[in-house]
C-alpha cells in the first residue's frame, strides 16, 4: 500500500514538467516493464522462426489410402444390402 502511494501518478509528473521533453521523459518513466526481445541485439530478424520440418508420421502412405478406400466401399456395400432387405417383397 505504501509503495502504491509513494509512486507519482502520470498527472503529477506531466503537470510538474514545463518542457515537452521533460513531459515525454516523465511519461516514459511510468512503465514498469522493460522491453524484452528474442535476441540480445533487438527484435528478431525476418525468418527467425523456421517452420517445423515434415515428419514421417505426417505423410499419408498408399496403404492408409487403400484402407480408407476399401472401408468406404464396404460401408456402401453394407448400406446397399440393408436397403435391399428393407424394400424386398414380403
Amino acid at each position: 500500500m505504501m509503495l502504491a502511494r509513494s509512486r507519482p501518478t502520470a498527472a503529477m509528473l506531466l503537470m510538474s514538467s514545463r518542457s515537452p521533453l521533460a513531459a515525454t521523459v516523465a511519461a516514459r518513466s511510468l512503465s514498469t516493464t522493460a522491453s524484452r526481445y528474442a535476441t540480445s541485439q533487438g527484435p528478431p530478424p525476418p525468418g527467425f522462426r523456421l517452420p517445423t520440418p515434415k515428419r514421417f508420421e505426417d505423410q499419408v502412405n498408399v496403404w492408409d489410402r487403400a484402407g480408407k478406400f476399401f472401408l468406404l466401399q464396404e460401408i456402401f456395400r453394407g448400406m446397399y444390402v440393408v436397403l435391399e432387405q428393407f424394400f424386398r417383397a414380403p
